[in-house]
Formats: structure tokens, sequence, C-alpha cells
């Protein structure tokens, strides 16, 4: 069976039997492209060999010059695509079974802003889109990422208990807080501002219900920040990074952060300790306390 017939198979199945985020599965339809333009830049129509996977890892880590996590993610939609025909009989083995790929991650601490580019950026955002404004408080405030943002409806949101209701990763929800009366405020406003709206409104629409994206948040996003003088660009993960290393840095434990930001892995929360680790050792850098000893 060729890949193309094979993966339709595989994504019908995500679509009904596993029930996967529209995310995922829009991820998915590029990882096929990707694969298919392989393919076809080699008259080819199937990737069923080890060594047909090895050669195409190295093709998209050197002809399309990807990132290594791009290269890991493309290999681990077919990976999913051949275990899943495995299982069903479509195939006879995995050639994953045999095949000696190792993409190797560099090692990157989290990028957070320093509390001179918040109070920078939040003295810059009115200036910006009102959705814009209300998405760069959000996301700094509760950690949220930016594709969980734009799927909030204004059902979500319960501002007597002051909660969001949050779809993450894999579907799974989860609630955050809004422990900041200007929070509350903002949001209450924006909602009072479009009024009439069904409760599976998108929380973020624009004029005239625009739907408001992740792409468009992210534009806007990078041209606030080049207007307000910002030497680097400035991304929306950056704000839930930001959010991340204040609560730990605010004393709050990991294992409530880990759940705020809807991580899986503690693993992947404690990365954000390391940050809050480099900013010490700069206190204590700064601090220079042989002064005290060496007259200076």
């Amino acid at each position: 069976m060729d890949l193309e017939t094979l993966a339709r198979t595989f994504l019908r199945h995500c679509e009904s039997g596993r029930n996967l985020s529209a995310n995922t599965l829009k991820a998915y339809r590029q990882d096929l492209s990707e694969a298919s333009r392989f393919l076809a830049s080699r008259g080819a129509r199937t990737l069923s060999t080890p060594e047909g996977l090895t050669d195409y890892a190295n093709w998209l880590a050197n002809a399309r010059k990807l990132a290594a996590a791009t290269v890991k993610r493309r290999l681990a939609f077919l990976r999913a695509l051949f275990a899943y025909a495995e299982r069903r009989g479509l195939i006879d083995a995995s050639p994953f079974r045999k095949a000696e790929i190792c993409i190797r991650l560099p090692k990157r601490l989290p990028r957070c802003l320093t509390a001179a580019e918040l109070r920078a950026l939040f003295a810059a955002r009115r200036g910006g889109p009102r959705a814009l404004s209300l998405a760069i408080l959000l996301m700094f405030t509760t950690g949220m990422r930016v594709g969980e943002l734009v799927q909030l409806r204004r059902e979500d949101v319960d501002l007597d208990r002051r909660t969001l209701r949050v779809r993450g990763k894999g579907d799974r929800e989860r609630q955050v807080y809004l422990t900041n009366d200007d929070v509350v405020r903002e949001l209450s406003a924006h909602i009072a501002l479009t009024p009439g709206r069904s409760p599976g409104a998108p929380l973020l629409a624009g004029a005239g219900a625009r739907i408001i994206s992740t792409a468009w948040i992210r534009r806007h996003l990078r041209r606030l920040a080049e207007r307000a003088g910002f030497p680097r660009r400035i991304t929306p993960h950056m704000l839930r990074h930001s959010a991340a290393t204040s609560l730990l840095e605010a004393g709050i434990d990991m294992r409530f952060v880990q759940r705020l930001l809807g991580h899986r892995s503690i693993s992947t929360t404690e990365l954000y300790t390391h940050v809050s680790d480099e900013r010490l050792k700069q206190a204590v850098m700064s601090a220079d306390t042989m002064r005290m000893v060496s007259g200076g």
C-alpha cells in the first residue's frame, strides 16, 4: 500500500477513533505533505524500509534545513502511522523497528522577558488592537499557550469564580485562574463591548465577529514590539515562559505550576527552575559580596 493511501486511512482513524484536536490533525497533514514531497523527489510511492526512513531524515535536515525538533516531529508522524498500520495488519512490520535514526535536540532554556521588557510591553499594549491587548494580559497572567487562547469561547469564562476553562494539548481540559482585579475588569469590559454573541462564540473575536488566529496574534505582537523599540523579536510563547518563571520565583510549588501550564511531565516544568537559577546567579553577581572585604 502506498503512503498516501495508508495515511488517508490513518487520518480517518485519528479523526474518529482517537478524537485528536484540529491542531494535531493539521500538523499531521503537514507532516504527510512533507513526506509526499520527499517521495516525489525520489520517484517513489512509499517509505517502507529503514534505509528509506534514514534517507528521509537526512533530506529533512540537510536539503530542507529543518530544525531538529521539526525533523523529530515529522518522523513521529510516520512512526505513529506505521505502528497503526502494523496493528491493523496493513503491513507486516513497521520499518522503524530496524531503523537507526537518532535526532538530538539541543537543550535550550526557555526564553523569558526581562522585568524591563514586560513593563515596556504592558505600557505599549494599549496602543495596539483591543484583542491583542487582552491576549497579552491573559497569556502572561495565566501562562496559556497562544493556541489555547484562540480556542477560548465565551462559555469558558466564569467571572464569578474567576476561572477560565482551557483546552490544552490532546484536548485535555484544565482551569486557570484570574487572580488579579485588573485582569477581571478588563476581561469583563471586553465581553460587555461585544454583547449578544452566543456562549459558543470565540472569546477573542474581533470586529464583525472576525476570528482571531494564532498567526494574527504573533504578527501583531511582533509589530507592537517593533514600534515599542524592542531590540529582539517577541513571541507569544515568551509570555508563557515569563509567567512560569514568575510563578516559580514567587515560591509557587512546581507541581501547581505544572498543572496551571498543562505540562504532562514535571520535567518540562523543571526547565524553568534553571532560568530562575540563572537570574539568581545574576543577582548574586551584581551584589558582589567580595566588595565588603576588598574595600572596593
